[in-house]
């Protein structure tokens, strides 16, 4: 506890001034970088060509004055072998150089930004809407929480930072941005695999712990392609559930165990509801009832939290608004779904 009352001191320490002090640390480090890598491209460049002039002078009885008996394969024997020194030596003094000035010369000065950024930002919002928090933009959802809800195949890749913990009108929650990729593999004309990966989930996944415990579970899920990174296992013992709404119908996939306490569940402002949030977030929304939690997949592509690119300079009110939005998918699945505890 003493540990997480000094990191939550530090937090509070943090000063706009120092956000933007090392964001312009970054930017003049990485400019500086590009500027050397330019040079040390041209300097390589004119070296490989006084380098390839000075064989060229050497073989000049060679090339410039042929003998009689010379032919067109001669030239083009004698020709090639200095051209493909040429190409060589730009590849390799290039990749030297370049190997030479880059390694992690900025990956300090980022990684510093971005803690700052973090911890300015993120936290500061976060402790402003939500109780009881604990924030790490380094930690993530353990992976075996997917895997035991099953509503999403956690593939072959997985991937989760910005770990949030906290409560939201007493309501307990978890949130972090997930990445699962599935290995594919391919086979070319000759025979030759070719293993690739494709991302099946990008976004957020959310635990809330609800407020009523029920005995059964129910996955409700937008009809439509982009719903396809649903694990199968998930709906195995589940019947189709429909609600007295034809459009409703039309749009949402439900699936429960029980139809009674589905319905229990399903009720005219709940639905409406739902509807509003999967217009705000593109029916890219997927739920999954069971015990007294819930789990919501928002598979958008996105990673929340980032900072903006290091070359423009912070708008900090848009920045503070850009987290709030970001907090908005809680707060709403909270208060339009009547999550929170009487």
């Amino acid at each position: 506890m003493q540990e997480q009352g000094n990191s939550q001191e530090k937090v509070n320490d943090i000063r706009f001034e120092d956000v933007e002090n090392t964001r312009q640390q970054y930017l003049t480090k990485s400019q500086a970088i590009t500027k050397k890598r330019k040079k040390a491209i041209l300097i390589s460049i004119a070296v490989a060509l006084v380098i390839d002039a000075i064989v060229l002078l050497i073989n000049n009885k060679a090339i410039f004055k042929p003998s009689i008996t010379s032919s067109s394969v001669t030239m083009l024997a004698t020709l090639m072998p200095l051209f493909v020194i040429l190409v060589m030596e730009i590849v390799l003094i290039v990749l030297g150089v370049y190997l030479l000035t880059s390694g992690n010369a900025t990956i300090e000065e980022y990684s510093t930004y971005k803690r700052m950024y973090k911890g300015y930002f993120i936290s500061r919002q976060l402790a402003s809407i939500f109780t009881n928090l604990q924030y790490s933009h380094q930690l993530g959802l353990d992976r075996s929480i997917l895997q035991n809800t099953q509503l999403i195949d956690t593939g072959d890749r997985y991937q989760s930072n910005d770990l949030v913990k906290a409560e939201y009108k007493s309501t307990g929650f978890m949130q972090a941005d997930v990445h699962i990729e599935e290995r594919r593999e391919e086979k070319d004309n000759e025979g030759h695999v070719r293993v690739y990966y494709v991302t099946l989930f990008k976004g957020r996944f959310l635990v809330f712990e609800f407020p009523k415990k029920f005995d059964f579970k129910m996955v409700i899920s937008f009809n439509g392609y982009n719903q396809s990174y649903i694990n199968p296992k998930t709906k195995r013992g589940l019947n189709r559930i429909e609600t007295e709404s034809p459009e409703f119908n039309k749009r949402f996939l439900v699936y429960a165990e029980d139809g009674f306490e589905a319905f229990c569940i399903l009720n005219p402002v709940f639905i409406e509801n739902l509807e509003k949030l999967g217009q705000k977030y593109n029916n890219n929304l997927a739920l999954y009832f069971s015990d007294n939690q819930l789990f919501v997949g928002l598979n958008d592509g996105g990673d929340a939290f980032e900072p903006p690119n290091p070359a423009v300079p912070i708008n900090e009110e848009q920045e503070k608004a850009k987290v709030v939005s970001d907090m908005k998918l809680i707060t709403e699945l909270v208060d339009n779904l009547k999550l929170s505890r009487p």
